[in-house]
């Protein structure tokens, strides 16, 4: 009988127990299936002298991760660790997966990797604490040993990244593993060592970065199932979904690269005595020059700003005219094509500072068979010409003044294509006002516009405008596009963005037209009736304008009274009245979910940066929401940090689906950036579903608001439901 009633005890608490664990909030990186989470270990440099770039390639590894989570149904958990530690805990088997690491072949079998460019890392020099080397100081670095690996293209890293410093009489060392080098280091056998960071042993201190370069995931052979079937998912994505890792590329990949790039001290000396540097824009091409600047005006505003170089703009009337100033010496740099190497004219040439989007425009009935191969392109672009004439050998190019002529010689069969910047395009409508014109994808692309220094000036000037040029923001590139190719208000333009308004417009005026007419040849009579019918018209349009200002009015009132001014969606008062407006419609069979979102640490966040960042921070949660929002939701701020949110769910939904819905959203506030600055907040909801006709409001509120407050008591992070059967 007791050991009845010890089993029934045992099975009791048991069973408790799992109830406690069903009942406990998911947290937002929690794995819901049978298989993970697979815990990574993320590498965490202590003397990092870029975090910015170290969190963006973090970020661009965990959305990578989660776009194979789609084929392997893994969870990932993310452990941040420094590298000593990071090493033991894979040893010991605490950790599956440590990155960002490369790969190294020497290691091989004690050491297995992933495949593809699913992660992305920093090669760094490091030294030890006390050391007086200095990457801004050249005397400190010259005649010094540097020891590095022999993987990947290290050699050419480092080699290349002392010659841009301007080091003399360095020394390397190389080692076939980074725990011998860095150990070489603690003996003083080197000054400094490049390394990935997965080899410190905690104290080191990183000097700069080298490069930003591919690395894998590393584990120990005994997870090589995982390494495999990590492997796999890699290659299905690259295969079937090529685009997803260069949009997630150009996200974070290349801000990370821009924010390390520095100038060198020859760089900045040379910046320091350099005089006016007279950059000459060949004539008025808008969006390209025009008077206040335009892009290309503006870009280099920009990279004067950065740079310390000061620049003297000059506006010739042609191209021809801006060849011949910077061949005579009367100016020293211009945007131009690169079109190949030119040993006849041994020009310097930066880096692309701009891409420009050129699209080929033919006329719809030629088929390109039997024609000339003819090509025909603006002159406004230095180094076009050449430029296409390599790209397309077989056909005969022709450059005419403007776009406008471009257009209409391949109008009238004249020329086969036209090449011209779809900027020019966007913003002229020429296409609208042509109709027999259009757009040949095969010939269009973009073609990279950068400066060409004349002969006479000094090669570090190249140097100095490349890293300007590579420090550009793309996002600010953006803004100037976009600043710039305001659409001029033409016919074209008119028939773009308002042809029901012009054809109106324009029905309008042959209805009064004829209505003139119609009068002058009735007689005196029929134009006193038709008088005094246009004035009835013209009074019962100024009644039915009334009516609708007065309609207008009450409705402004009505939404002003009913919307949080900052983020657009409905206050308090607003999404009680459209909670209960859902309730009432509810249909049989139809669940309604009432969600409460809290904005966990907003607090924190808001006395960090202030009261603006925090006010950005709510309008883009405001935006995450309204990206779900449909006829059948509600939305709205219900206070401070506080929002809400109400779903009428199809009978077909489950819980299921509300969690995975919820998770999405959790996940999403952990990934708000703000700023340029990762927010750091984590959400908790508190849910309440009925599937009941009739029931109120406030009743679904309180049990919402009080499975939030248990979220809350659970150490916030997650979400509670409350289900009313």
């Amino acid at each position: 009988m007791f050991r009845i009633f010890q089993f029934k005890f045992i099975l009791s608490i048991c069973l408790s127990f799992l109830l406690l664990l069903v009942h406990q909030p998911l947290n937002a990186e929690d794995y819901i299936g049978g298989k993970g989470p697979v815990r990574v270990g993320v590498l965490d440099i202590k003397q990092d002298t870029n975090p910015q770039s170290r969190e963006l390639l973090e970020r661009h590894m965990k959305a990578y991760l989660r776009e194979l989570s789609k084929r392997t149904h893994l969870g990932y958990e993310y452990i941040p660790v420094q590298p000593p530690e990071g090493q033991r805990m894979l040893q010991e088997g605490t950790l599956d997966l440590l990155a960002p690491v490369q790969r190294n072949g020497s290691l091989y079998p004690t050491k297995i990797y992933s495949e593809g460019y699913s992660v992305y890392g920093m090669l760094s020099l490091f030294t030890l604490p006390g050391s007086n080397l200095n990457v801004l100081d050249n005397s400190t670095m010259n005649g010094v040993t540097i020891g590095y690996v022999t993987v990947e293209n290290n050699t050419s890293y480092i080699r290349h990244y002392v010659q841009t410093q301007g080091w003399q009489n360095v020394n390397y060392i190389t080692y076939a593993n980074g725990q011998n080098m860095i150990e070489a280091l603690h003996r003083g056998e080197i000054q400094a060592a490049m390394d990935d960071g997965s080899d410190l042993l905690g104290n080191e201190i990183e000097l700069g970065i080298v490069a930003i370069t591919k690395c894998q995931f590393m584990a120990l052979p005994t997870n090589q199932e995982l390494i495999w079937e990590l492997n796999n998912a890699i290659l299905d994505a690259e295969l079937k979904n090529p685009s997803f890792g260069t949009r997630l590329e150009q996200t974070y990949i290349d801000p990370a690269i821009h924010s390390i790039a520095v100038y060198a001290e020859s760089e900045r000396k040379f910046t320091e005595t350099a005089p006016p540097i007279r950059i000459v824009l060949p004539g008025d091409y808008s969006p390209f020059v025009k008077s206040g600047g335009g892009i290309f005006g503006d870009i280099i505003e920009i990279l004067g700003n950065d740079s310390g170089l000061t620049f003297e703009l000059i506006i010739a009337n042609n191209s021809h005219e801006a060849r011949e100033m910077l061949k005579n010496g009367q100016a020293d740099i211009m945007p131009c094509v690169y079109s190949g190497a030119n040993y006849e004219n041994p020009l310097n040439y930066t880096n692309n500072f701009l891409n420009v989007e050129y699209s080929a425009i033919v006329h719809e009935d030629n088929t390109f068979i039997g024609t000339p191969k003819t090509m025909v392109a603006p002159a406004k672009t230095p180094g076009l010409s050449e430029y296409l004439k390599k790209q397309f050998p077989e056909w005969d190019v022709i450059i005419l003044e403007t776009v406008e002529e471009c257009l209409e010689a391949v109008e009238k069969h004249q020329y086969t294509i036209a090449m011209v910047p779809n900027l020019y395009l966007q913003q002229h409508n020429n296409l609208i006002t042509r109709p027999t014109l259009k757009i040949n994808e095969q010939y269009s692309g973009h073609i990279g516009i950068s400066l060409m220094a004349a002969e006479t000036t000094p090669e570090m000037l190249t140097h100095v405008l490349n890293t300007a040029i590579q420090r550009l923001s793309p996002d600010e590139v953006n803004r100037i596009i976009k600043k710039n190719s305001t659409p001029v208000i033409n016919l074209g333009f008119l028939l773009q963005e308002y042809p029901i308004h012009l054809a109106t417009a324009i029905l309008f005026t042959l209805v009064i037209l004829l209505l003139i007419g119609f009068i002058i040849h009735n007689n005196r009579e029929t134009r006193k009736r038709n008088i005094i019918l246009s004035e009835k018209n013209e009074e019962l349009e100024r009644a039915l304008y009334e009516v609708k200002v007065l309609r207008k009015d009450r409705d402004a009132y009505k939404q002003e009274a009913e919307t949080d001014p900052l983020t657009g969606l409905l206050n308090k008062r607003g999404i009680a009245l459209r909670c209960q407006e859902l309730l009432d419609k509810q249909q049989e069979g139809e669940s309604i979910a009432l969600l409460i979102i809290d904005l966990d640490h907003f607090k924190e966040f808001n006395d960090t940066y202030g009261h603006q960042m925090g006010d950005e921070l709510l309008i883009s949660f405001a935006k995450i929401l309204k990206t779900i929002c449909t006829d059948l939701t509600a939305l709205g701020r219900f206070g401070g940090d506080e929002f809400m949110m109400m779903v009428t769910l199809p009978p077909e939904s489950t819980i299921m689906d509300i969690r995975k819905q919820t998770q999405w959203l959790l996940t999403s506030i952990k990934d708000m950036m703000v700023g340029g600055h990762a927010a750091n907040v984590t959400g908790s909801i508190g849910i309440a579903i009925t599937k009941e006709r009739g029931t109120s409001y406030d009743y679904l509120f309180r049990h919402a608001d009080r499975a939030l407050y248990k979220v809350k008591d659970a150490g916030r992070d997650g979400f509670q439901i409350y289900e009313k059967k």
